[in-house]
């Protein structure tokens, strides 16, 4: 975490209210949301394509998202950050297991989150959810995420080599699917 614990927060951890722990997780959530943002204009700005349902939306979010360069986070900023989160639809999540960043969008998401929530179930994303945005780099991850499945299934029984295969394949099938159907940040504003 990158701000500090004190006195007054840490009391708040046991809590019911919407301060103590709550406050701080809405800063970090925010500050990695627009880290996300950040890296996402430097793919582009480096040349990487961009697909999915969501990359106009997100390329509009990634250039109206404040980059955080390291400063010192006030008190006020908490509350800063819950209505920076409550921006549906133009705030983006870094799914690193999932090779995606989530554009998330509340009526969009098949992760089925909570009514009022203002951020995706990470843990839960689906396939052909209109929140998703892929680079050119969650390509290449996901090609090396199905060589590695391929090795572990080298090495294993029967029907768990099987459904490793099957893992890599259904990887390989997304990445082509990028490929194929990326553009340009300048083909899509």
């Amino acid at each position: 975490m990158r701000t500090v614990l004190d006195a007054r927060t840490s009391s708040g951890y046991g809590s019911r209210g919407r301060r103590g722990i709550h406050a701080i997780l809405d800063v970090e959530t925010a500050l990695a949301a627009a880290d996300t943002a950040a890296r996402l204009r430097d793919r582009v700005a480096a040349g990487e394509n961009v697909s999915g349902p969501a990359a106009r939306r997100a390329l509009t979010a990634a250039a109206h998202t404040p980059r955080f360069e390291g400063r010192i986070v006030p008190r006020t900023f908490a509350r800063k950050a819950s209505t920076f989160l409550a921006r549906d639809g133009i705030v983006l999540y870094d799914n690193s297991d999932a090779f995606l960043i989530c554009a998330f969008k509340h009526d969009n998401a098949l992760c089925e989150p909570e009514p009022g929530a203002t951020a995706p179930r990470q843990y839960d994303c689906r396939p052909g959810c209109g929140n998703t945005v892929r680079t050119n780099t969650h390509a290449r991850q996901l090609r090396e995420r199905a060589d590695e499945l391929d090795q572990l299934a080298a090495h294993s029984p029967g029907p768990v080599s099987k459904r490793l295969r099957a893992n890599a394949n259904r990887l390989r099938e997304t990445a082509d699917t990028h490929d194929t159907t990326a553009h340009t940040a300048e083909a899509l504003t």
